[in-house]
């Protein structure tokens, strides 16, 4: 169980009129599953859980912990191969412990000799009694478990006050077929074409009323992410890079209030807002020289037709970088999806009326 069967793997061919026997579909179908296992282990690196398989504990009447049940999901073992468990499980606690402190795994792993049932599918099957087909659970200390032994599902502590569900257990973690998708990128410095950023503000006009007036409030560009070939909207970061002091000058932009919007699978908005000047008041009680703007000879960029020129001459460009995550798809049994099947057909051409002890039998 724990080693890996060494098959030669060949392309099979078949002639006209050539019998085939049952050992030719095992054969071809054993060999297709070794093709995606060499797959899923050398592309995607497929160990851990997928989803699913939490563990949850089971006491017995005096409140002690006497097992662990597994819900159905799936995980991919160190070759690659699936495990699949479709329906709970309830595991007994081991019967032979080493003596305490001691830490015990429930590790999950392929049993290729597991009992298929007529309709099993790939290499995975499940018994008429739902139990977990072509996977097994087993106990072994911490100490003692190997990364052939399968994958971790649960870990039980044994210490002088009895025995735990440990609650700090970590399970490894499958990473998704579905990677996330990661761009960067950023525009031409000295080159990005920059506009002014405005919003609509209520001016008072001598009737009496109140219009709305574009002020302007800062500086923004447009970047294009087109090229990234994102299929939905991903999180954006971005940030201006470039000098932002110029010493002969004596020019300082403050990129203190940037942000992003108009978010899209092609492009976002980059903004960056000017701050408005100080209050009069504000400069009067500056009394130290070195403490004014204005007397160190230090000029702060508060407008738009000031930012153009800094930005060209101190070459300043944005960069970005996004990412998109895989959408999720929850794990349904495969019960619940012959449930779903049988009765889908049922609803939508016409009301029918199931038996309830038929319905039982169903979801059994």
């Amino acid at each position: 169980m724990t080693t890996f069967e060494k098959r030669r793997l060949d392309r099979f061919r078949y002639w006209q009129g050539q019998m085939l026997r049952s050992a030719d579909f095992q054969a071809q179908a054993a060999d297709t599953a070794q093709h995606r296992w060499w797959h899923n282990r050398a592309l995607h690196n497929a160990f851990g859980v997928y989803q699913g398989l939490t563990a949850y504990a089971l006491s017995d009447s005096s409140g002690q912990l006497s097992g662990v049940r597994i819900a159905p999901g799936v995980a991919y073992d160190c070759f690659g191969r699936e495990l699949i468990v479709d329906s709970p499980q309830r595991i007994k606690l081991p019967v032979n412990v080493p003596p305490p402190p001691v830490k015990m795994w429930l590790l999950v792993r392929y049993d290729s000799q597991a009992d298929c049932s007529a309709h099993a599918m790939e290499e995975i099957c499940w018994s008429s009694s739902g139990t977990q087909g072509t996977v097994t659970f087993t106990w072994l200390p911490k100490d003692q478990v190997h990364l052939r032994d399968g994958v971790a599902l649960a870990e039980v502590d044994y210490d002088s006050t009895g025995r735990n569900l440990s609650t700090t257990f970590v399970r490894p973690g499958a990473r998704p077929i579905s990677r996330p998708k990661i761009a960067s990128g950023a525009t031409v410095p000295a080159a990005t074409v920059w506009g002014p950023w405005t919003i609509d503000t209520p001016i008072q006009i001598p009737s009496g009323g109140k219009v709305l007036r574009p002020t302007s409030i800062g500086v923004s560009t447009r970047i294009d992410t087109s090229a990234a070939g994102f299929t939905q909207t991903p999180c954006y970061f971005a940030w201006l890079a470039g000098p932002l002091f110029n010493a002969s000058s004596g020019q300082l932009l403050p990129d203190m209030f940037c942000s992003l919007s108009d978010e899209s699978p092609t492009g976002f908005t980059f903004q960056m807002w000017f701050p408005p000047p100080p209050p009069p008041i504000a400069l009067i009680e500056l009394a130290s020289p070195s403490a004014s703007s204005a007397s160190s000879g230090l000029q702060i960029i508060r407008s738009d037709t000031d930012f153009y020129p800094f930005a060209r001459r101190q070459k300043l460009y944005v960069q970005w970088l996004a990412c998109q995550m895989p959408t999720t798809v929850p794990y349904i049994p495969l019960q619940l999806r012959m449930l779903n099947e049988f009765l889908l057909p049922l609803v939508l051409q016409k009301p029918v009326l199931l038996n309830p002890a038929m319905a039982i039998n169903i979801a059994k």
